[in-house]
Parts: C-alpha cells; structure tokens; sequence
C-alpha cells in the first residue's frame, strides 16, 4: 500500500496499519476486500472530534483509492442434460469471483489532524 502524506513541515496524521486487508485508521477498521469491486473506488474518510468517521464532517483526514479489480470465471460444477433421444449432455457451470486486490496498487493519502494527537 502506497502511503501519501499531504504536508506541512510539523503537521500530525493518524498512523495506518495494515493487517492483510484490514486498514486500521483513526480507529476504524476498514476491509478492503469489502470495500473494494470490479470498478476502482474512493473512500473518504473524516475526524469526527478524535475519531475516525465514514460519515462527513468538515475535516477530510484521509482519501482511499482503491484500484479495479478483475473478475474472473471459475468453474463451479457441472449440469447434466438429457436430451429426448436418451443421450446426455454435460455442461461445465461457472461462477464469477472478484480476483485477489492486489495492495499494491492501494493509494492511502493522509492530511493533517484537527487537533493534536496523532497516533490512533
């Protein structure tokens, strides 16, 4: 996971820590298998007084990017018809599932804290 800080010299920021797809941040948990899909997304998330906050408040701690991911065809079984001449057919039957993120290409950009204080 890249992590960017937007900065003025002495500014304090919420440290993240990263446990295989779980960011912790400000005291939220963020699953990041969870948040992110087929399509990229950004999650913002606010200090709400010295907490972590999804919801938006006026102060915007941090920006999650969180990159596409590929959606592969896995075969899941199989189905077995039977046609009218007593012959059968089988056919293989597939499921989509979302490739593994890869957290590499996570982008986390950091601004400064409201208040002082900033491990969390």
């Amino acid at each position: 996971m890249q992590v960017e800080r937007a900065t003025a010299y002495g500014e304090r920021y919420w440290e993240p820590h990263l446990e295989g797809t779980t960011l912790h941040l400000g005291g939220l948990e963020l699953d990041l298998d969870a948040l992110s899909g087929p399509e990229p997304r950004r999650v913002l998330v606010y200090a709400r007084g010295e907490e972590a906050s999804l919801e938006p408040t006026d102060w915007l701690v941090a920006e999650l990017l969180l990159p596409a991911r590929g959606v592969e065809q896995v075969q899941v079984g199989e189905v077995v018809y039977e046609d009218e001449e007593g012959g059968t057919r089988v056919e293989p039957v597939y499921e989509a599932r979302l490739q593994p993120l890869d957290l590499e290409r996570v982008v986390l950009r950091l601004f400064p804290l409201p208040f002082e204080g900033g491990a969390a």
